[in-house]
């Protein structure tokens, strides 16, 4: 990253004097409260020195090489930081590289267990993504492109190492990484073909490893056949290494005008190989003949392959001006055989998953009048797939699973008036079949979205969803609908502008599961009930030129967790001279649980700084 910095500064230093600007300053955290833990997972904005954002662009006037350059990026010294360069020239080439770097950070006790104030699930790691694309010819019958990304990850954690009848929270190293090639060609003939073809690949790892060296008891409250399970001492270790290599095509074909046909092809093929080690130390139940034990290893390897063919084909046919008609077809198969062998008894296993899923659909858009827009179709959902039967199921050894489901569409778009124009678009879906207990089924989906602009300074709009899923499959019994209802309002004037928004949301869910300690039938209920608000004004003043910026947001929640979250922020923007403005800001960032006060937090955030610029 720093490379590319130092690359980039004689391209801008050089030739004509480029366009720059940024934002510097500290933050301040003058006041906080709370658990410190719950502020990082939510919002982790410490204090320190800061590279709030910077924009710059070479423009030259005559270059053989270079029509311009940008180089932008934003909030450097937080957990959340980018850049990205861009360099083209016209019919030659378009290069482009971005990066991020996140700092991930999530230790929230209560998703792990609600009775202790520790978390045994927990992540303190660094997430970098960078990537680089080149296209050659941008505007040319022939198109070469390439591109390579990479995505990378490293840090610490919690992770609960699990022995027979008890888990243990235990300290993690977390390393990761992804990296993608790939390369083609786009082919433009005329205005009737258009053909791209691209051949990719990557590779992948992962390496983590716990480790524990004192006593633990686990999070198992009671004895197990009269004696206290515990952990001495005890390591961990996987390592997954895979690679995959891809081909694709896509080819559009226009034989009329009144016709578009379009064709897509993709087939890949990713392996993987695992490693496992795993040794314990303690007072351990042995569960295949219920015995104690003081220790225990495991040494398991495995791998995975997983071709995967897909497929589409779409029409959009025009026959005449006011009617449209789109037809549709996908299709996606795979198969993932593998095998995984323990060193230590001396198994071997083989396992395969079975999976293909199609999906048809036609669709048409009738202009009734200049004011009214109708649509309507169907869509059919069919697939099957093969897996090993649970461990808590009865029957043969594969069981299979299918798919099917047929859905309804229908919308309209009305424009009554030039000044108001009005969406809504409803599916309603019924199968008998569906892989995952919690996949759509049965259900009904709403959509209505309006706006209205009253004036060249005044705009409104408002919007309404509702979506309910029902799965009556006896043992599941599924119920779950969820509603959105929300209003914003846009004022604009040449000194003031102001932008306002609220939600109001509802979320209910019921579903049957079995209780893996009695094999007994329960229900998983959840509720919320929500307020989402947020106020941005903006005030120009006209002597100095200086702005004030007032407003925030807030959330309320009502339900299964309740809570409530809190940022009002006041900004000001105060010229001192000629391409040099003040630049302050205020924010209190604040969340309370009534279930989880332990969670709760309150934090507030200075940052001044300047504004300057060529």
């Amino acid at each position: 990253m720093r490379r590319l910095l130092l690359l980039a500064v004689p391209l801008l230093a050089g030739g004509q004097t480029p366009e720059v600007s940024a934002d510097v300053g500290y933050r301040f955290l003058p006041s906080t409260r709370g658990d410190w833990r719950t502020y990082r997972s939510v919002d982790n904005l410490a204090e320190g020195p800061r590279l709030l954002q910077f924009r710059s662009a070479l423009l030259p006037k005559a270059s053989r090489w270079l029509d311009a350059l940008r180089l932008n990026g934003a909030n450097w010294g937080d957990p959340m930081n980018s850049v990205h360069l861009t360099m083209d020239k016209a019919e030659l080439y378009r290069f482009t590289f971005s990066y991020r770097n996140m700092a991930y950070f999530n230790a929230l006790p209560s998703f792990a267990n609600p009775l202790n104030t520790f978390n045994q699930r927990s992540f303190d790691t660094r997430q970098r993504i960078w990537n680089a694309d080149l296209d050659l010819r941008p505007g040319k019958r022939l198109q070469p492109f390439f591109s390579v990304a990479r995505q990378s990850g490293n840090g610490l954690g919690v992770s609960p190492i699990v022995v027979d009848e008890n888990s243990y929270p235990a300290a993690s190293g977390i390393d990761y990484g992804y990296m993608q090639y790939r390369g083609g060609v786009h082919f433009n003939a005329a205005e009737r073909w258009h053909v791209t073809l691209e051949q990719g690949g990557g590779r992948f790892h992962d390496d983590t490893s716990l480790s524990l060296d004192a006593r633990n008891l686990g999070n198992r409250m009671l004895p197990y056949l009269g004696r206290q399970l515990a952990l001495d001492k005890a390591t961990q270790a996987y390592a997954v290494t895979g690679e995959n290599l891809y081909s694709s095509a896509e080819v559009t074909f226009s034989p009329w005008q009144w016709v578009d046909l379009t064709g897509q092809f993709f087939f890949s093929q990713p392996k993987s190989d695992v490693r496992f080690n795993e040794s314990a130390q303690g007072t351990l139940i042995w569960l295949e003949t219920l015995r104690f034990v003081n220790g225990q290893q495991s040494i398991i390897s495995g791998y995975a392959n997983q071709p995967r063919t897909s497929g589409a084909f779409n029409v959009e046919v025009r026959p005449f001006a006011r009617l449209r008609v789109l037809e549709s077809w996908q299709t996606e198969r795979t198969h993932n055989p593998g095998s995984v062998a323990s060193l230590t008894t001396l198994n071997r296993a083989a396992d395969r998953l079975v999976w293909n899923q199609s999906e048809q659909q036609v669709q048409a858009f009738l202009d009734v009048t200049k004011f009214l827009t109708l649509q309507g179709g169907h869509r059919y959902v069919w697939g099957h797939a093969l897996v090993r039967r649970g461990t808590l199921s009865t029957g043969t050894a594969q069981e299979a699973g299918l798919l099917r489901r047929h859905v309804g569409l229908a919308g309209f778009v009305l424009r009554p008036i030039a000044k108001l124009t009005i969406n809504a678009n409803a599916e309603v879906g019924r199968g008998d079949q569906t892989y995952f207990r919690t996949s759509l089924q049965n259900y009904e989906q709403l959509r209505v979205r309006a706006r209205y602009r009253l004036s060249d300074a005044w705009q409104m709009s408002a919007r309404y969803g509702r979506t309910n899923n029902s799965n009556p499959t006896p043992g599941v019994n599924l119920s779950f609908s969820a509603q959105q209802a929300g209003a914003s309002v846009e004022w604009t004037r040449q000194a003031v502008s102001v932008t306002a928004d609220y939600t109001r949301s509802t979320l209910w869910n019921d579903l049957r599961f079995v209780d893996p300690v009695t094999y007994g039938s329960l229900l998983s209920f959840y509720r919320d009930n929500a307020h989402t608000a947020s106020l941005a004004a903006d005030w120009r003043l006209p002597r100095n030129r200086a702005v004030l910026t007032l407003g925030g947001s807030l959330f309320r929640s009502a339900g299964s967790r309740p809570t409530r979250y809190y940022q009002p922020l006041v900004r000001v923007l105060v010229p001192i001279r000629k391409q040099v403005q003040f630049l302050g800001e205020w924010r209190q960032v604040s969340m309370g649980q009534s279930l989880y006060a332990f969670e709760a937090f309150g934090v507030q955030q200075v940052t001044v700084g300047f504004r300057m610029g060529r």
